[in-house]
């Protein structure tokens, strides 16, 4: 059970009521936006920095969702992982692959996403990528990507960090997806 209420669109202030409302009409008004509405125009200004890297990011979605997996894994984050297995699939990951973030192979990944986990992998556990990890992505990303996946995954541990502490409830939907791929985090 969640440790702060999980708002409702009238617990808002009146100035902040129509994102929910827009949430609603999107379908629906996921746990993570109910818990951190608390602080409003904080919570508006995250939803727009995430939205730009999963609607407008310059690197490739399906590595984009790796690095995000990756972190929600090694920070133990049961809601961040299990709300993008639906995302990590629509963008080509096999369920296969997604349970194999929490200790990537070969057999699985190719070179390139490799790196992206390994990056993903030091910055969530180090708090740095080595020079190693570093220069792997520069194989297969500009300073651009290399820059934004910085940005994705730092913010996704930010984010795992905020659900882990706050005990947000998992979505119905994203419980589901979870349950299927028989994981435990």
């Amino acid at each position: 059970m969640a440790r702060v209420r999980l708002n409702q669109t009238a617990d808002l202030p009146e100035t902040h009521r129509w994102l929910f409302e827009r949430l609603e009409k999107r379908g629906g008004l996921l746990n993570i936006f109910r818990a951190m509405s608390h602080s409003p125009e904080a919570l508006l200004r995250f939803m727009r920095f995430g939205n730009y890297f999963l609607e407008d990011g310059k690197v490739d979605p399906k590595l984009r969702e790796l690095a995000i997996l990756r972190a929600g894994w090694l920070c133990r984050a049961p809601y961040e992982f299990s709300q993008h297995i639906a995302f990590g699939r629509r963008t080509g990951l096999t369920d296969d692959q997604i349970r194999a973030v929490a200790d990537p192979t070969p057999a699985l990944f190719d070179a390139r996403e490799l790196a992206v986990l390994t990056f993903a992998a030091e910055l969530t556990t180090d708090a740095r990528a080595s020079d190693a990890a570093f220069n792997a992505l520069r194989e297969y990303m500009d300073e651009e990507q290399i820059v934004e996946l910085t940005m994705v995954t730092s913010f996704y541990n930010m984010v795992s960090r905020i659900l882990n502490t706050l005990d947000v409830d998992i979505d119905p939907p994203a419980a589901k997806d979870l349950a299927e791929l028989r994981v435990t985090l």
